[in-house]
């Protein structure tokens, strides 16, 4: 009884919280955990530009298996949530040593593969040789990180779903502190051990996704003594599994396909020349805290949508989503809007080329344009996807990204010849077209009969 008790507390005091309570945690742990990569540039740019260009060219293909993970945990903790929600506590603590041993056995493949490939991988991107060397190097040191990486996804997403949001906030933060002095004290030799400059940059990072583990493991097992239960069935992980997966499966495809084809986009942006690449990486870093800001509504929506759905109280599913929707608008568009106004200001921060200033400031207009579709996908997207009504909004968002979006970016960029300018117009066509739509399959209702838990 007394297991009850606590258990139904830990779900009322999710839907209590409130959106604000439950994401702003969120938000400072995304911004710190992309935060690592911005410092990783800015050291990277310390060395040489090329290393910073070849990394940075590199960086869709160590997000990919990162968005794997998390789109996968968005259905082990929407299984979770609906299952606190629905006072469903008895398997729980199978199920949170399930959830570990999958992301576990995903982590480690994913490792394997990149160590393996690590020589080849710049090369299909079409880097030349030097940057080939530099994104070779990179790999063979970061790739153990992604294991480490996986771990944690899956300890975090059990602090997440329990409204401990904070605890993985300050496990992100030490993990920053820690890479920022590793850094510095690689970069600038203050301790060598042979490595080449970017080498260090992936040891740094991953040495502090290690230390971010032990911090998230800490909080689980011995701060709120959050117990596994080794002894759960095969029967009983499959079921788990298979829960899980219904929403996870397509909550991989579209985050997936959506990386994928910023690979192809990439690859056109490398063949528009050097200012393309540099202003399209510079630029994408200045609109991160905007983008993390909509990210991290996105979840902790997920989050309190999840326990909502498990309690069935669909009316107030619909106020969190308004809600939702108006916080994430309002409050991205006013950071795009400071970020473009300030433009000149903010390149300045990597680089002294008015080429990049110029070129970067219309990028960076055009995303004050698309964001407040992006805000919205983050929302509906998601909601649709934890409660199980998953294959319309992600087959919609494929079909538009490869049939829509990535002959735009040709068209414009390439026979219109709009280079870079091109491939920003086509995100922002894009994305109005899948917030349209999604909003439209929201408003219809399916996913009020589409809970995974029917299973």
């Amino acid at each position: 009884m007394k297991k009850n008790k606590t258990q139904n507390s830990s779900s009322n005091i999710v839907i209590e919280k409130g959106l604000v309570k439950i994401t702003w945690p969120i938000f400072i742990e995304v911004l710190l955990t992309y935060l690592i990569t911005f410092t990783d540039v800015l050291f990277l740019n310390s060395i040489s530009d090329s290393s910073a260009a070849a990394i940075g060219t590199l960086m869709p293909v160590i997000v990919i298996p990162i968005v794997i993970l998390h789109s996968l945990s968005i259905g082990t903790t929407g299984v979770l949530g609906q299952m606190l929600g629905a006072n469903m506590y008895k398997r729980l603590a199978a199920n949170y040593y399930f959830t570990i041993i999958f992301n576990f056995s995903i982590g480690l493949c994913v490792t394997l593969v990149y160590l393996l490939l690590h020589q080849d991988i710049g090369k299909w991107m079409g880097l030349n040789d030097d940057m080939n060397i530099l994104t070779s190097s990179y790999l063979l040191i970061f790739a153990p990180a992604l294991l480490i990486k996986s771990i944690q996804i899956g300890y975090g997403s059990i602090l997440n779903i329990n409204g401990w949001t904070n605890l993985n906030m300050y496990s992100t933060l030490i993990a920053n502190i820690l890479n920022i002095i590793l850094n510095s004290i690689f970069i600038f030799g203050w301790l060598d051990f042979g490595f080449d400059g970017v080498q260090y940059v992936a040891l740094a990072s991953a040495l502090s996704y290690l230390v971010g583990l032990s911090i998230v493991i800490y909080f689980v097992h011995l701060n709120k003594k959050v117990k596994f239960n080794f002894h759960g069935s095969f029967l009983e992980m499959k079921q788990y599994l298979s829960q899980s997966m219904k929403i996870g499966i397509p909550a991989t495809m579209e985050p997936m396909s959506y990386e994928f084809n910023r690979f192809f986009i990439t690859v056109t942006v490398i063949s528009l020349g050097t200012l393309a690449i540099s202003t399209r990486i510079y630029t994408l870093n200045l609109i991160l805290i905007p983008v993390i800001y909509s990210q991290a509504i996105g979840v902790g929506n997920r989050i309190i949508v999840s326990h909502l759905l498990g309690a069935g109280d669909f009316t107030r599913i619909g106020e969190q989503i308004r809600q939702s929707i108006r916080l994430s608008i309002l409050g991205s568009a006013a950071m795009i809007l400071i970020i473009w106004l300030s433009s000149d200001f903010a390149f300045q921060i990597f680089t002294q080329d008015r080429d990049i200033w110029v070129l970067g400031s219309t990028l960076l207009f055009i995303d004050l344009l698309r964001h407040p579709a992006g805000a919205v996908n983050m929302v509906i997207v998601n909601s649709l996807v934890v409660s199980g009504d998953a294959k319309y909004p992600v087959t919609l968002s494929i079909a538009s990204m490869w049939l829509v979006c990535l002959p735009l970016v040709f068209l414009f960029s390439v026979v219109f010849d709009y280079g870079l300018v091109g491939v920003w117009l086509a995100l922002l066509v894009d994305e109005y077209l899948r917030c349209i739509v999604c909003s439209l399959r929201w408003k219809h209702g399916v996913w009020r009969h589409a809970s995974p838990l029917a299973v």
